[in-house]
Parts: structure tokens; sequence; C-alpha cells
């Protein structure tokens, strides 16, 4: 059996009209609640960026405070630093004096004593000539680090030469020289002038930690030098 539609066609138009509508409005309203979803997601997203924000911030300027006490400790170790150079550009030519007038007055005869002295040494060596400085023959080859000029009076010229002989045994001093000897007859007492030359084992060595090793390591190299330029020499020889 067919069936028949009594109603107009205009009728259904109308209900298909109705029916998009409506689609039209759930459609709307799904996109509606999508869009509040992503608002609030985003929301949500953009609030916890600003709570780690606020959480950085709050954290970097704790550091910032940090870093300003700390700076006091930093500026304090730049003054030390600072303070340690010049000490060491000031004792660079320090002798043990010590250490040195103790070695004298052992090895000083009875019969012998000084009257004056002066001395060069470090970074003044040579700026104020100690005799030997400017001998065209080197006693000794080694560089000395220093210089004491002495003058004195003795009974006797044997007591002079004693002297001298005591002074070479010291291990602080590499050379020593006899400057001028004059007297005797009808003077009681005879003048003399004496240098000696001094090693690196006359050095205080105080506020040269670094230093000191720098150099005992320069001179390991050119030692090792020496001995590699005397190998070659050798195995030409050969």
């Amino acid at each position: 059996m067919r069936r028949v539609d009594l109603l107009p066609a205009i009728y259904e138009q109308r209900r298909r009209e109705r029916r998009n509508f409506f689609l039209v409005i759930i459609g709307g309203l799904v996109v509606l609640v999508l869009l509040i979803g992503w608002w609030l997601v985003l929301g949500f997203q953009v609030g916890a960026a600003n709570e780690d924000l606020a959480d950085r911030q709050a954290r970097n300027s704790e550091l910032t405070a940090e870093i300003a006490e700390l700076q006091e400790f930093a500026d304090l170790e730049t003054e030390v630093q600072t303070k340690t150079t010049s000490l060491q550009t000031v004792m660079a030519g320090d002798l043990d004096w010590p250490a040195l007038m103790t070695e004298i007055a052992m090895v000083i005869p009875d019969d012998v004593w000084l009257t004056s002295l002066s001395t060069s040494a470090g970074q003044t060596e040579g700026a104020a000539v100690v005799p030997t400085e400017t001998n065209p023959i080197d006693i000794d080859a080694r560089e000395p680090f220093g210089r004491i000029l002495f003058d004195g009076e003795a009974l006797s010229m044997r007591a002079i030469a004693n002297w001298l002989i005591r002074l070479e045994t010291v291990d602080e001093f590499l050379a020593v020289y006899l400057g001028s000897a004059s007297g005797g007859e009808e003077e009681a007492t005879f003048n003399f002038t004496n240098t000696i030359e001094l090693g690196q084992d006359a050095v205080s060595g105080r506020f040269q930690e670094g230093v000191l090793d720098e150099d005992d390591d320069d001179e390991d190299e050119d030692e090792d030098e020496d001995q590699e330029d005397d190998d070659e020499d050798e195995d030409e020889d050969e």
C-alpha cells in the first residue's frame, strides 16, 4: 500500500528549515562550549605561568641579595690578592737577616770586628754599586742574589785571612772577596774591606709563596736544557 502525504509541500520545507535551524543552534552551542573550555584551559595555563614567574622572580631577588652579601667577601679577596702582590714585590729582595747575622757572629774571629756594612739584594741588586758587581772576572759563576760589603778592623793580617777563610764555610755565601787591607807598623790595627756574594739560601722567602717555586722550575728547566746540550755535544763528538 503506498503512503500518500496530503499536506502541502510548504509544510515539509518549513519542517526542514526548523530542523536546520536547531542544528545550527546546537552546533553554535557546541562551539561556544569548546571556546569556553579552551578559554578556561588557557586561563589555568596563564595562571600557572604567572605563579611560576612570580616564584622565579622571588628566587632571583633572593639570589641578588645573596650575591650582594657575598660581594663583600669577593672585595675582601681582591684586596687580599692586591696586598699579597704588593708584599711579594716589596719583599722580593728581603734577606734572612737573623740567620745571616747569626752565621757571621759564629764565624767572626775574636781579633776581628766590623765597623759598618752595606748591602744590595733582589730588586735592589746593582742599584747602589757594591764592590764585585763591576768586576770583569767572577770568582763564582753562579748568579748572586745579593752582596754585603763589610768595613772592619783586625789586630793582624792573619786575623783578616782567618776571617775570610771562615766566611767561605758558610753555605749562604757563594764567594768571598777581599777589597783592601792596610795598616800595621805604627798603627795598632789593620783596616780592611771585603765583600760576600749571597746565594738563594740567604733569601728570607717571606710572602714569596709561588714566586720562588716558579724560579726553581725555571732553574730546573735551564739545567735540563744544559744537560740536553751536553748530551748532543757528546753524540756529535762520537
